[in-house]
């Protein structure tokens, strides 16, 4: 199995590498939670009702620990914490969370290994990851009708 991908080129006019092409990670589908249930239901001895309810557990206590203000480690996962999206105060006693907090996100770090001969990280997640053009799955007349349709 590959990464898909897709060319795709710059047209923004102010960019300093407008015109120039780049890949661009194409996702064919959403694996939610009850699927991944499913497939580990096959690969360990606990049941599928078992694993979603760890799971939904799961979700749940992270929840309330990032809401908490700690960080939420999984081993062999990664690290997950939450930051916040604000705006700037001149001087620091203008600083008020109802006027320059303007909202949160979700931070995920993917846990890492490191190569002792070359000392290279490599993240969870991302080891052994090939790419493929999504347009090498395209039967070749479909993809000579796509390029003339987008030519002409």
């Amino acid at each position: 199995m590959a990464v898909l991908y897709r060319v795709y080129k710059d047209n923004r006019e102010n960019s300093l590498t407008s015109g120039q092409y780049f890949a661009r990670a194409i996702h064919t589908d959403t694996v939610a939670l009850k699927q991944m249930a499913l497939e580990i239901e096959e690969n360990v001895s606990v049941k599928y009702s078992d694993v979603s309810a760890v799971l939904i557990e799961l979700v749940n206590v992270m929840n309330r620990h990032l809401n908490a203000s700690r960080r939420v480690k999984l081993d062999g996962f990664g690290s997950f914490k939450i930051g916040l999206k604000t705006k700037g105060a001149l001087r620091e006693e203008d600083f008020s969370a109802t006027k320059n907090i303007v909202g949160s996100k979700l931070l995920f770090q993917p846990e890492y290994t490191v190569d002792v001969a070359t000392q290279k990280r490599t993240r969870q997640f991302l080891n052994n990851v090939t790419v493929r053009n999504v347009k090498d799955l395209l039967p070749k007349e479909e993809e000579a009708n796509g390029q003339q349709q987008q030519g002409g």
